[in-house]
């Protein structure tokens, strides 16, 4: 088999038939896709029994109960058979050569991992929708560091299986941001990282989504990602040889993009104290981080003068 693809689905009856019909008209066929019911209570299951029983050779459906997107996630790798393993969230879909210009990019290149670009997709509105580089333009020493400046989805990639059976890499459970400790030691510890620069991926935004929600409580739980991403580098020896990556991206999720969805919590009096705390303790030196300077002059703007003195003036505006 050359790619599994695993698609967790929870209560997605509206979106997954598409996303479903894009996986179906792949052109490449050497590749089966694992449909994980996370515990569905809508008729999210019976939609994809339906491909399942139609095309049993490419698609295979399983059950468990509801334990998040990680924890679907990982369900579905100890069944994965391909050389590739690939991952789709229900509510998007891909273009038809996607899987077959990625994986044919990873072996005419030698690669570990294969980036795409993306579109965000705003069904109410057609002129919010952009493409999103699956790979940084932002120069950087090598492309496993530029590939830390990029987006950290799990989904607009394939990989080479090693990295979840070899590696043992598996997503943290119950946890937002699951993404971002495991694209990034994947990205470490890649010998080769290859790009397509085509946009083979759907996004689409929804106000429900994890991403668009400001005030549950577990928008704090970047904190822990965090942490466990420090953790897993010192672990592995890759922290200081990565410093600056690291540094950056804890800026980008605490101090700056993390920052703009905290203001809108009730709660951004406390994430802000978090974040810098965790800064002034792990990354003090963080304004002279060299990635910094390829940020607009609007962020920087804000990462220099944002503190609890201005708060209430940026507050009103970002809200």
């Amino acid at each position: 088999m050359k790619l599994s693809v695993i698609v967790p689905m929870y209560n997605v009856a509206a979106y997954v038939d598409r996303c479903l019909q894009s996986l179906q008209a792949q052109t490449l066929k050497d590749l089966e896709v694992i449909l994980v019911d996370d515990g569905c209570t809508d008729e999210t299951p019976q939609i994809a029994a339906r491909y399942a029983e139609a095309d049993p050779e490419h698609f295979r459906l399983i059950h468990k109960a509801n334990g998040g997107l990680s924890d679907a996630r990982n369900a579905g790798l100890p069944l994965a058979q391909g050389q590739y393993v690939a991952f789709l969230d229900s509510d998007d879909w891909i273009e038809p050569d996607c899987y077959e210009k990625m994986v044919r990019a990873l072996e005419e290149q030698g690669g570990d991992v294969c980036l795409a670009d993306l579109e965000c997709w705003y069904p109410d509105d057609a002129q919010r929708c952009h493409v999103m580089k699956g790979l940084s333009s932002w120069p950087a020493a090598s492309r496993n560091r530029q590939a830390f400046l990029s987006p950290l989805f799990a989904w607009n990639k394939v990989y080479d299986r090693r990295f979840f059976f070899a590696g043992q890499l598996r997503y943290p459970v119950g946890s937002w941001y699951e993404d971002i400790p495991v694209s990034t030691l994947i990205f470490a510890r890649s010998r080769q990282i290859v790009y397509v620069p085509d946009c083979l991926f759907h996004y689409r935004q929804r106000s429900g989504s994890i991403m668009a929600n400001t005030s549950d409580p577990r928008l704090g739980q970047i904190f822990d990602i965090m942490a466990l991403l420090r953790q897993e580098f010192e672990d592995a020896g890759l922290a200081e040889a990565y410093h600056d990556e690291l540094e950056y991206l804890h800026v980008e999720h605490l101090c700056l993009y993390g920052m703009f969805r905290f203001i809108r919590s009730d709660s951004w009096k406390t994430y802000y104290r978090r974040a810098r705390d965790v800064m002034a303790v792990c990354y003090p030196g963080w304004k002279k981080n060299p990635y910094l300077r390829n940020l607009s002059a609007r962020n920087r703007f804000f990462l220099k003068w944002y503190n609890p003195l201005t708060a209430g003036l940026f507050n009103r505006k970002i809200r």
